[in-house]
């Protein structure tokens, strides 16, 4: 029973990425084959200079990423042969998602890309999605608050402090009143 979670999380771990390297693989294969043989002859569909710098970048940087994939799925054992450590869980939500979302984007562009040249443009979709989450947390530091002032004032922090305050002791009020409207019983 030891290990099991270990266990389930390796397996896991090599499944996912046995099939996010066949999907590189595919792919790439796929866009190299029809851009390079099948449409070698049209002038007007073939890779030009400009269109192969993207591709090449950006399937550059989802082989980094798949290279990344490995290294933190790595499973560590000791010398007996034992999992000491199952490595990073790819299905784990947060920045490895996110590392999946860029891989599924990647495809996407790539495959695109072969019916047209605007397709490059959907990479701007994930810089839009950094601003979208990032902003509302930048706004805060570089915008200035009602008062002119870059940051909240001690005034202001000092205010909210005693807001709190305020609630808080509203509310023990509120639990002393309500304790004292119940109705006692006493025996007679």
């Amino acid at each position: 029973m030891a290990n099991q979670s270990a266990k389930r999380i390796t397996q896991a771990n090599a499944a996912r990425l046995s099939a996010v390297t066949r999907g590189a693989l595919a792919v790439n294969a796929v866009y190299l084959l029809v851009r390079v043989v099948l449409q070698r002859s049209s002038s007007s569909s073939s890779l030009g200079w400009g269109e192969a710098v993207l591709y090449l970048a950006t399937a550059g940087a989802e082989a980094l990423v798949i290279r990344n994939f490995y290294a933190m799925a790595r499973p560590r054992h000791n010398s007996g042969g034992v999992v000491v450590d199952a490595g990073a869980d790819l299905g784990a939500p947060g920045l490895t998602s996110y590392m999946f979302d860029y891989v599924y984007i990647s495809w996407f562009v790539h495959l695109l890309s072969l019916a047209t040249r605007w397709a490059w443009a959907v990479y701007l979709v994930i810089p839009g999605y950094v601003a979208y989450y990032a902003l509302p947390y930048l706004r805060q530091f570089m915008l200035p608050s009602a008062d002119g002032s870059a940051k909240p004032s001690a005034t202001t922090a000092a205010a909210a402090a005693a807001d709190d305050a305020a609630a808080k002791e509203r509310k023990r009020q509120e639990k002393k009143d309500r304790k004292r409207q119940r109705v006692k019983y006493v025996r007679g």
